[in-house]
């Protein structure tokens, strides 16, 4: 079937949660062929929020109803997919925190991957506080595919980065799994990066480990297995990496959520999501 050759595997489902801004419109075009790729049905959110402390914004969101330019995107979008013969679906929510609503959303209709883009960020705070795709990321029930403005996946070269932590490993496994599955890909680079020179022997066991585990899992040989350990700031060398050897996709881990605040301060894979913009980030579950 042509679903099994897509990198992202057998999908009945998948969330695009868009804003119908410039900055989304990468991430309808993923959405859009993934969905005709794997065969899944595509729901298309789009959020309209109000401020719950002033009653009257509510009514005057459903008076003033969608915007023509964003009901014309969200058709553009479902009309791509069944056009095709694909199965789309356009939902509109009206919620106080648009997150919170993707989440439920995800939740309601049990589904296998949510896509979704990212605004443009200026300053540090902007990078790591409070936004909703990091909030998405962080509740979500399934994977979360970020695609920055621009980006499209060719699925030839994927980037995995592993510090050999639990979560690091179920994207471990999802890098392997695509290579098996997926006839397209031609490379997979696992990246380890060590804060300090004397890091660089752990950075090693973890890629060798990583190696075994490929070995296992029975990598076909025309996937070439490249590993790389680098000393730096974790998210900037992942970045960086990512760029110099045209991997237009990044794998990583994520790690559960006991607090909000501690879930968004210093992550990682957030500040990778911040950084990125030539690579869509896969945030494994």
């Amino acid at each position: 079937m042509v679903r099994t050759t897509h990198l992202m595997g057998e999908l009945e489902s998948i969330l695009l949660a868009t804003d119908a801004s410039e900055q989304s419109k990468g991430a309808a075009q993923e959405a859009v062929f993934t969905a005709l790729e794997c065969q899944a049905k595509l729901y298309i959110l789009y959020v309209r929020t109000y401020y719950p402390e002033i009653p009257e914004s509510l009514s005057k969101a459903l008076e003033e109803g969608i915007p023509e330019e964003t009901k014309n995107f969200l058709e553009k979008v479902r009309d791509m997919v069944t056009k095709e013969g694909g199965e789309a679906e356009i939902i509109i929510r009206d919620h106080p925190e648009a997150w919170r609503a993707i989440v439920e959303e995800a939740e309601k209709l049990n589904t296998d991957l949510i896509i979704t883009g990212k605004r443009g960020r200026t300053g540090l705070k902007k990078l790591f506080m409070g936004s909703v795709t990091e909030k998405v990321v962080g509740y979500a029930p399934c994977k979360v595919m970020v695609v920055p403005k621009g980006v499209k996946i060719h699925g030839e070269t994927i980037l995995v980065a592993t510090d050999g932590s639990y979560y690091a490993k179920k994207a471990e496994k999802e890098a392997l799994s695509m290579g098996k599955r997926c006839s397209t890909l031609k490379r997979i680079l696992a990246l380890s990066v060590a804060k300090r020179e004397e890091d660089l022997p752990r950075a090693s066991k973890i890629l060798e480990a990583f190696r075994e585990l490929a070995q296992e899992e029975k990598l076909p040989p025309r996937v070439k297995l490249e590993t790389i350990e680098v000393v730096g700031n974790p998210a900037n060398m992942i970045v960086k990496v990512a760029q110099d050897e045209g991997a237009d996709l990044i794998l990583m881990g994520e790690y559960g959520v006991s607090g909000l605040e501690k879930f968004i301060m210093g992550s990682t894979t957030e500040k990778v999501i911040g950084l990125s913009k030539n690579s869509a980030i896969l945030v494994v579950k």
